[in-house]
């Protein structure tokens, strides 16, 4: 019995390692390889804590998730900047790291020896001193750190990792703090990973190099994979399969000479054929209304959805946004040369000109995606040079993409609800201090949701996988996320384009209605049949500068512009 317990106890601590990973890759889509580390942090601190210092229970646990969540950090700042293979090689140079500071700070951690003597956990006169006591404390510590995983991604917050994992840019125009998901990730992933080297540092009595290194990591990730990333039980599933498996092996019969060939062969071939028949792991990550953790049946007054679509304005037209002398280079090359653009409220104003002229920076300098070399941009009257995107969405300017950016493996309502502001459920804190403050706004949301769904006539899709709808049904569901930011300045790059008439009548009249509700629009559109029939007002420009503003008849009356446009 005491096998069983031991290799229960080994369940426990792998199943705490997969589900933290599972945060990174399965939900935040961060691909890091320094798990092993954090892993080796939270049992080096322990153990040095318990040997060295004597310090008593919980003070070494404490102290071992605080130190791997700041050195996660580490990893986190500078995948700010990087991603897919560059995050590879930062997180492998830590793991990296890490062990070699193990290996030769010997009067530490005792080098190539480790540390021995770790003391196991003790209450008085019981102490968890055999395989069956010791796996109380580990599965006290699975069920504490699948509770908390659970309810992250089970959250607001979760929802915001999954939206970021599909695209960051996107995640950011719908004013999602891209730098506070990451580090917060990062940290939290850390944090359970030192928990299971706390245990594994009190369950052994030892620790020693040679066992956090680059294959532990990778054979967490097998775990992740063979589970189902994105899933939580499935990651538990996947570290149940891989630690029980070979154990299992064991008592098959075969001739000594080829056992433990014949094991590895077996094993080999059992994975292979999970990852053939089910290659998005055995329980797939959660989609539609599953994944919704909050019913979505629950109805909004419309007064709240009329103040969400309503600018700030009466019924005066106003200048909302303004860019003056703009410049934008990108080397030697000008891409923006002194572009003046005012957008009004109750006003649909138009952003047209030849392939290249520069419409698209133009829109990237309004919004926070670049930073303009020189001239001067406000909205109200105040300066927003310099403020990141998610700041501009909070301060009412929000922009669409060319390509559409949806959250495609979302649901149609989970890309709305996700660029609804001021929620709370994206403050971690308020996750575990005000659960039920987070609850109930999450219904209030999800409701307020339905209604703008209902607004661009998307409501009988909401649960459908955004991937599953047509190029039309896309571009209203773009409206309807810009319509959940609140911002009273919408810019949409190309929404008209691919569509046919009838469904041009079916979105113009949408845009239409969000100008007469006070919102300050902006468009860049290659089809001047949309300019014509819905701009109030137009600016055209070519290379980079602005060649005339005036009304759409005005505009395309003009010969020069004319040439200039199909030049």
């Amino acid at each position: 019995m005491e096998y069983i317990y031991h290799v229960a106890v080994l369940f426990c601590l792998y199943a705490i390692l997969a589900t933290s990973f599972n945060l990174l890759v399965g939900f935040a889509g961060l691909f890091a390889l320094s798990h092993a580390a954090l892993y080796a942090i939270g049992a080096y601190t322990t153990a040095i804590l318990t040997t060295t210092l004597g310090l008593p229970f919980p003070v070494p646990l404490i102290a071992s998730i605080l130190f791997a969540a700041l050195l996660s950090i580490v990893i986190a700042v500078p995948a700010l900047r990087v991603s897919g293979h560059y995050l590879v090689i930062v997180s492998l140079a830590l793991q990296v790291i890490v062990l070699q500071v193990i290996v030769n700070w010997k009067s530490l951690t005792g080098g190539t020896d480790g540390i021995s003597g770790v003391p196991t956990y003790s209450f008085g006169s019981f102490a968890l001193d055999t395989p069956a006591r010791f796996l109380i404390a580990a599965m006290l510590g699975l069920a504490a750190c699948y509770w908390v995983a659970w309810r992250l991604t089970r959250s607001p917050f979760g929802r915001a990792l999954r939206a970021m994992r599909e695209n960051e840019s996107a995640a950011q125009s719908v004013g999602l703090d891209i730098l506070y998901m990451k580090v917060s990730v990062f940290a939290i992933s850390a944090g359970l990973a030192a928990v299971a080297g706390s245990l594994f540092a009190r369950y052994f009595s030892y620790v020693g190099a040679d066992s956090f290194s680059i294959n532990e990591t990778i054979y967490i990730l097998a775990m992740v994979i063979l589970g189902g990333t994105g899933n939580l039980r499935g990651a538990v599933l996947g570290a149940a399969i891989l630690v029980v498996l070979p154990e299992l092996l064991k008592f098959l019969p075969m001739p000594v000479d080829i056992a433990d060939k014949m094991r590895l062969i077996i094993y080999g071939c059992v994975l292979m054929a999970v990852l053939v028949f089910r290659p998005q792991g055995l329980l797939p990550e959660l989609r539609g209304k599953k994944a919704m953790f909050v019913q979505t049946d629950a109805e909004r007054d419309e007064a709240d959805t009329a103040k969400l679509l309503d600018g700030e304005t009466g019924a005066t037209s106003e200048t909302v946004l303004e860019g003056r002398n703009l410049c934008k280079r990108f080397g030697g090359i000008t891409a923006i040369s002194d572009f003046s653009i005012a957008l009004r409220s109750h006003r649909i104003t138009g952003l047209i000109g030849p392939n290249g002229a520069g419409k698209t920076t133009a829109f990237n300098l309004l919004t926070g995606f670049l930073k303009p070399t020189d001239g001067q941009i406000d909205l109200r009257g105040k300066s927003i040079l310099g403020k990141k995107p998610h700041h501009l969405v909070a301060s009412g300017v929000a922009r669409s993409f060319q390509d559409l950016r949806l959250f495609t493996n979302m649901t149609v309502i989970e890309n709305v609800v996700v660029a609804l502001p001021n929620q709370a459920g994206h403050r971690i804190s308020n996750l575990f201090l005000k659960p039920l403050t987070v609850r109930a706004q999450e219904r209030e949301n999800t409701a307020l949701a339905m209604q703008i769904l209902r607004f661009v006539e998307l409501d009988g899709k909401a649960h459908e996988t955004a991937a599953d709808l047509s190029y039309a049904e896309e571009k209203l569901l773009v409206v309807a996320r810009l319509l959940a930011t609140g911002a009273e300045v919408l810019l949409f790059d190309e929404p008209m384009s691919g569509l046919d008439q009838t469904t041009l009548r079916e979105i113009l009249p949408v845009l239409r209605r969000l100008a007469e509700r006070g919102k300050a629009i902006c468009i860049i559109e290659h089809n001047l049949d949309v300019i014509t029939g819905i701009c109030d007002e137009v600016f055209f420009l070519d290379e980079g500068r602005t060649m005339a503003v005036g009304s759409p008849a005005e505009l395309m009356s003009d010969p020069e512009l004319a040439e200039r446009y199909f030049k």
